[in-house]
């Protein structure tokens, strides 16, 4: 008995070392449309964001600058500490040719878990953003079978979940509150429910939606303007 206690002791100690991973997180808004998020480590020392980005056009090139920071839910900014995979700008990456994609990983100062956050680089053109990145497993379950459904074309049964994530965590006021609302919003543009959409753009206004404005500039660019 005693040595399975001390065995338990320790387990519970390296999982705490090896910290918490999220895979494949979703987020709300991102920048280039080719990046994509494959893990985020929240380890005791630090907090690492594992990625990719694909080339998309010729002579393509990329690099990520020194100022690219991880926002925290309550605003506050962690600087870049440590890059990997890509070079910090002005020296660049290039691609070979459209297509060929590349890994390369963002570090920052330890955040312990979080229940979200977003990555901002600021830049001249073309810079690196994930808003409203979600680290809860059950909510990325959840808006994983959302968005199968709506690719399937069972836009009512991804409405539906849309529906219950928004009345579920609404109070919480998460980064991915924007992109939930407007994917409820074009749902029902889509079926031609205008009054019902007009309602959840009305009440997406109301609300406490982090970085709202991103998020009607991006329904005034897909036409849904109220």
């Amino acid at each position: 008995m005693r040595q399975t206690i001390i065995a338990l002791i320790f387990a519970a100690l390296f999982q705490g070392a090896a910290g918490q991973s999220t895979e494949r997180p979703n987020y709300g808004l991102k920048s280039p449309l080719t990046a994509e998020i494959v893990r985020v480590d929240f380890n005791s020392d630090a907090t690492i964001v594992w990625m990719t980005v694909m080339s998309d056009i010729n002579n393509a090139w990329f690099c990520i600058d020194r100022n690219t920071f991880l926002v925290k839910s309550d605003g506050t900014r962690l600087k870049l500490t440590g890059l990997k995979g890509l070079p910090y700008c002005p020296a660049t990456y290039k691609f070979k040719k459209p297509g060929e994609k590349t890994s390369f990983s963002l570090t920052f100062p330890a955040t312990g878990m979080l229940p979200w956050f977003s990555i901002v680089e600021e830049c001249v053109g073309g810079c690196l953003s994930f808003r409203g990145i979600v680290t809860d497993p059950v909510l990325n379950a959840r808006l994983n079978e959302a968005y199968s459904l709506a690719g399937t074309g069972e836009n009512m049964a991804a409405y539906r979940i849309y529906e219950a994530i928004i009345n579920d965590t609404d109070s919480l006021n998460l980064g991915i509150e924007g992109s939930v609302y407007s994917a409820l919003i074009m749902l029902d543009r889509g079926m031609g429910r205008n009054e019902a959409a007009r309602r959840w753009y009305n009440r997406m206004m109301t609300s406490d939606t982090p970085d709202l404005k991103l998020y009607l500039d991006n329904l005034k660019r897909q036409g849904a303007e109220y």
